[in-house]
């Protein structure tokens, strides 16, 4: 079954439910293969020797080990109800067991008791309070509010689901496929079963309760883990919180940080107190000390302060909120029914409060700046500022802002083509595709209409612009830099298939010079202005050359001008 729907790249996108299901495979561990399966009733001589060792039993006729079982590895256990034991290696001790099956060789010692779960090789449960299974886990049952607090974009949560999945049926048009998500979520559901996965840690937690633990999964010193389910590699620990949530493959949640009816992206976190409820948290993005509530945030997103996120639908990502940025004002006073719409790489500085309704989605890698109160809008500007006026024109309303089009290719260029680097550098994720381009093709057609809109329009006719103004200074600069944003990409392309002239040589040639100008004198100014103003500045940080970025940037920018020369 295959669903049609617009993603964040803008043109149609897929969601494989039968790629969906049969991924969901490694939630279901076939166990039909366990060699516990094997067990026989202990002996009576058997049943001497564990009473010795410190062992009782409700029933000894349920409990079953298989003939390759060490005995010795066995003490001070608790058996109720019907056990399947196969422990070759390892040790079971001061423990109560019931109704498990136990494959060893692995480590299960010093819990209050474990109840209705299968436990695989190489696994090691040690001080833990109850680890229990007696229904499926909250997080089937659950939903992400998927950009509306009130529940409008209500999506159900499948474990396999990427944050292009979520968007779309938060949409408009993957509406209709809700149900159809259920019923399959339904069918996942009726299959799982309590288990703690190969290799998996299990750790000084008081209480797992309903989830599953997969492989190499580790939970130490958490607080609970309710309802959840772990993927590979994932894990929870520090006091961490856990609830009807799931954690994707090497996602982590820690420090104190509580995560509720929520996914956790592949190798994304959540620290250091941070809350995510009722959202999806993209692939490699970081939440930390922040508040992230209804909303869909994209991979390789930073929060890394406390701030507040709330009702967004930001499935392009790769953004940045500042300390104290209130991403949040989706309350009317009459229903928290508003929501917004951030831009792939949008930047909200610190201390900004953005006012709902709010679209900033044909504006990526825009920067609000520090400060700023943003009125409830629409902008359609890539690689913009906003920011305060320093003289506010005739005829402009007060709360208005400054719009400066394209201005983070004309006074940033080291930030954006930095944040490409990073993103390349930084992704983890193997089994979430996740696009680390800048200037894909979807941001070069916004480019491109943002600068015909400003070349036809002026002043505060300008569509776009929402409750901002342009000055004329700005609209004529913004024009030239998109202009060469665009022509600059067009030569590049056609460099990649080797059909330049010697007339478009030379111009790429100035372009290239161009940008590598911008790019070091945007970073120059920061060491520029640190040394005025901080006496020691410089001696306590690296050259400016020696930035591990500007020295990639050389040398590719070396590479392609002798390329090009030799044409």
């Amino acid at each position: 079954m295959w669903l049609h729907g617009p993603g964040e790249k803008g043109g149609t996108e897929l969601i494989d439910f039968e790629r969906i299901t049969r991924l969901a495979g490694e939630l279901f561990h076939e166990r039909a293969d366990l060699n516990c399966k094997q067990a026989v009733p202990v002996s009576d001589n058997q049943i001497v020797r564990l009473k010795a060792q410190g062992c009782s039993s409700d029933n000894w006729s349920l409990v079953m080990f298989t003939p390759q079982s060490d005995f010795s590895l066995v003490g001070n256990c608790c058996f109720l109800g019907e056990l399947h034991i196969h422990i070759p290696e390892g040790i079971l001790s001061d423990t109560i067991f019931e109704n498990c099956e136990i494959e060893g060789p692995l480590t299960a010692r010093s819990n209050r008791k474990i109840t209705s779960m299968t436990l695989l090789p190489g696994s090691v449960v040690e001080y833990c309070g109850t680890i229990h299974w007696n229904s499926i886990p909250g997080t089937m049952d659950a939903f992400i509010n998927a950009g509306v607090e009130t529940g409008e974009r209500k999506v159900p949560i499948i474990p396999h689901f990427d944050h292009n999945d979520v968007a779309f049926l938060g949409s408009a048009a993957g509406r209709g496929a809700v149900e159809e998500c259920i019923l399959l979520r339904n069918e996942i559901r009726d299959k799982l079963r309590g288990v703690i996965g190969r290799d998996a840690v299990v750790s000084h937690c008081s209480c797992i309760q309903n989830s599953l633990i997969l492989d190499k999964g580790r939970v130490s010193n958490a607080t609970a883990v309710r309802g959840s389910i772990l993927m590979n590699g994932a894990s929870a620990g520090d006091g961490a919180l856990v609830r009807n949530s799931v954690l994707q493959w090497n996602s982590s949640v820690d420090s104190f940080a509580i995560v509720e009816n929520s996914i956790v992206g592949e190798c994304a976190v959540v620290e250091r107190h941070g809350k995510l409820t009722d959202s999806f948290l993209g692939a490699d993005s970081v939440l930390g000390e922040g508040e992230v509530t209804a909303s869909v945030v994209g991979p390789l997103t930073g929060i890394h302060h406390q701030s507040l996120l709330i009702a967004a639908m930001w499935p392009g990502g790769r953004g940045n909120i500042g300390y104290g940025a209130n991403i949040g004002s989706n309350h009317t006073s009459r229903l928290p029914d508003q929501e917004i719409k951030p831009g792939t790489g949008q930047f909200f500085g610190l201390s900004t409060s953005v006012k709902f309704p709010a679209d900033f989605s044909r504006s990526p890698f825009t920067i609000i700046a520090t400060g700023l109160t943003t009125l409830p809008q629409r902008v359609s500007f890539p690689f913009s500022l906003i920011t305060l006026p320093h003289k506010r024109p005739q005829n402009v309303p007060d709360g208005w802002c400054r719009l400066i089009p394209g201005w983070m290719l004309s006074e940033n260029l080291y930030s954006v083509l930095r944040n490409s680097w990073k993103y390349k550098n930084r992704l983890r994720a193997v089994r979430t595709t996740v696009d680390t381009s800048v200037f894909s093709e979807e941001v070069l057609e916004q480019v491109r209409d943002a600068k015909e809109r400003l070349e036809q329009h002026s002043g505060s006719s300008i569509p776009g612009v929402g409750k901002n103004f342009v000055t004329e200074e700005d609209r004529l600069k913004g024009i030239e830099v998109y202009r060469k944003c665009l022509r600059s990409l067009e030569l590049w392309k056609k460099h990649l298939t080797e059909s330049l002239n010697a007339g478009e040589t030379g111009e790429i040639l100035d372009l290239l010079r161009y940008a590598r100008s911008t790019t070091i004198s945007s970073r120059a100014k920061d060491y520029k202005r640190g040394d005025r103003i901080i006496d020691d500045y410089l001696a306590v940080r690296p050259l400016q050359e020696e930035d591990e970025f500007i020295q990639d940037f050389e040398a590719f920018y070396k590479k392609i001008v002798k390329q090009l020369d030799r044409n």
